[in-house]
């Protein structure tokens, strides 16, 4: 680059004969180079030239130019080192990634924006998006929305939605997706709003025009079920057929889940379930219970009529529809019914070749449990091992409790049928196959089934191993223990001492279990009990107090 300088007053012949008499250039030097050098020689400040004037050399100064001189890098010898006339490079600011967690420094913008949606992380998204060349874009509002969703921010997601309507942006299906799906992820929000944001979303679908898939009557579905408006979203089947859109798998399966919220709602079996249950294991009156199957079976044609219309619709099936058939046929009056439906499936071919799997098995052994079939559940039991089945907790849980209903049994004729040691042997060592560990339930009911049976040493090593896994007993496990040792006041008096000791509130039950217990102690241990009941009530009001303020 050129430098800044300024013109000083110099004796051109001797500045001609110096450079002639240099070696590096003597014999190539002539007047014409002389005279190339001197015309191209410029004086940036001053605009004066050297012209050949005649054989002479003389100065030349030009009109001055709009031209802007170059500016140098270092400074010239008249000009001082800190001018302001010095341009320095101004550093890179870095500290919006240095924020980062370390593992998403190495990410882009872009990335590390998507990243964050998925997290449904709003806050560092808005602050994200200052320094992002797409504020206010599709794509932008795209993700906030689907943070909202990820988040369950019901109101956020439509404060999105009415920004990026104020600023021209059409909204995509995409768009209308995941706002529909945020009205199934909201919680705390009156079902009303929801109907209301839902409805005004499927006209802003016909008012910009928008193609709708199949999945956003998917998730419309989902979203009805979750306002309790079951036959609503059975009837849009009908609705999806009269625009030409063909339902899929998953259409189907949430139709099986509105027909099965639509009969729990109907029957009241989330309340009553459980008394329908025990009348079904107990009564003798053979009348009502026929009623009651009638009823049952009428139910479980819907979902055989389901299944047909997925074949029929040409839609294959998958597991999890197979399984949401079975969990809904469980929930009917007649839950004997699965094992009709699994027929079925299995020799159907539009189904058999769906095999079982953990989930499949978790269903049929926990019917077997609620209808009391032990014959049944031992049928599966054995089939799980030989088919090597991997297992989930919630499935060995199931199995632990085939152990307690053996050990409840009133007769122990019957109950000596079984051998309720190596059951439970076997699925230890299944469990272990698969490196599965126990949970708190399991121990429940393992404590549970061995003080029914009376084993109090078995009892106490379950304890032990509890322990040793750092598994804090509760009153579920307690309740076990009392119940193996209610024939021992004393014993009964120490463990309901140690519940207190450790702030464990215990569920009314139990203080009813206790207190017949206790009828049979003396005046010093009746005495004891009242004391531990007075402490254990302040501790359990004190913290439904403390809970109250929280929620507050």
């Amino acid at each position: 680059m050129m430098q800044n300088f300024k013109i000083y007053k110099i004796n051109y012949r001797n500045l001609i004969n110096n450079i002639i008499l240099n070696s590096s250039i003597r014999n190539n030097c002539n007047s014409n180079n002389l005279y190339r050098l001197f015309s191209t020689s410029t004086s940036t400040n001053t605009g004066t030239e050297i012209i050949k004037n005649n054989g002479k050399l003389k100065q030349h100064h030009p009109k001055q130019t709009n031209t802007k001189p170059i500016k140098s890098n270092q400074p010239s010898e008249n000009e001082e080192s800190g001018s302001d006339q010095i341009v320095q490079k101004k550093k890179y600011n870095n500290q919006h990634i240095m924020i980062r967690a370390p593992e998403d420094r190495s990410l882009s913008q872009k990335q590390y924006f998507e990243k964050l949606a998925e997290r449904g992380d709003i806050e560092k998204m808005e602050d994200l998006l200052k320094l992002m060349p797409q504020k206010r874009t599709l794509y932008a509002y795209e993700k906030l929305i689907l943070a909202c969703s990820k988040r369950g921010n019901f109101n956020l997601s439509y404060k999105f939605y009415n920004q990026m309507k104020k600023d021209q942006v059409k909204p995509s299906v995409y768009v209308f997706g995941t706002l529909l799906n945020t009205c199934t992820t909201a919680t705390g929000i009156d079902s009303k709003i929801i109907e209301e944001r839902i409805n005004k979303i499927f006209e802003d679908i016909a008012k910009y025009e928008v193609e709708v898939s199949v999945n956003i009557f998917n998730i419309l579905m989902k979203s009805l079920i979750q306002l309790g408006k079951n036959q609503e979203a059975i009837s849009f089947i009908d609705r999806l057929k009269s625009i030409g859109v063909k339902p899929d798998i998953t259409t189907f399966t949430t139709w099986v889940i509105a027909q099965s919220e639509k009969i729990k709602a109907e029957y009241q079996l989330d309340i009553k379930g459980k008394d329908i249950l025990e009348e079904i294991r107990t009564s003798k009156n053979s009348q009502r219970l026929d009623e009651i199957r009638s009823e049952g079976n009428k139910q479980i044609d819907h979902f055989l009529n389901i299944i047909k219309e997925a074949k029929k619709n040409q839609v294959s099936p998958d597991r999890y529809f197979i399984n949401t058939i079975l969990n809904a046929c469980k929930h009917t009056l007649n839950p004997e019914g699965v094992f009709y439906v699994w027929k079925i499936l299995q020799e159907n071919k539009y189904t058999q070749h769906l095999n079982a799997d953990t989930r499949t098995y978790d269903i049929l052994v926990s019917t077997c449990n609620n209808i009391n079939d032990i014959d049944k559940a031992i049928e599966l039991t054995t089939e799980i091992f030989n088919r090597s089945i991997r297992p989930d907790i919630h499935l060995v849980n199931n199995l632990y409790r085939v152990c307690l209903r053996i050990a409840s049994m009133n007769s122990i004729k019957k109950r000596d049928q079984y051998d309720v040691d190596k059951l439970i042997d076997n699925i230890i060592n299944y469990m272990a196959s698969y490196n599965l560990f126990p949970n708190e339930e399991s121990f429940s009911i393992l404590i549970s089934t061995y003080s029914k049976l009376g084993k109090h040493n078995k009892v106490y090593e379950l304890l032990t191993e509890m322990k040793e896994l750092g598994i804090k007993p509760t009153v579920k496990h307690y309740s076990g223990i009392i119940t193996s040792f209610s024939s021992d006041v004393g014993k009964c008096l120490e463990i309901f001492k140690v519940i207190v000791s450790q702030n464990i509130i215990a569920t009314p039950d139990f203080i009813i279990n206790m207190q017949k217990i206790m009828k049979r102690g003396n005046d010093s241990q009746i005495e004891a009990f009242r004391d531990l009941i007075i402490t254990h009530d302040q501790y359990s009001h004190f913290k439904k107090d403390k809970k109250g303020k929280e929620n507050k």
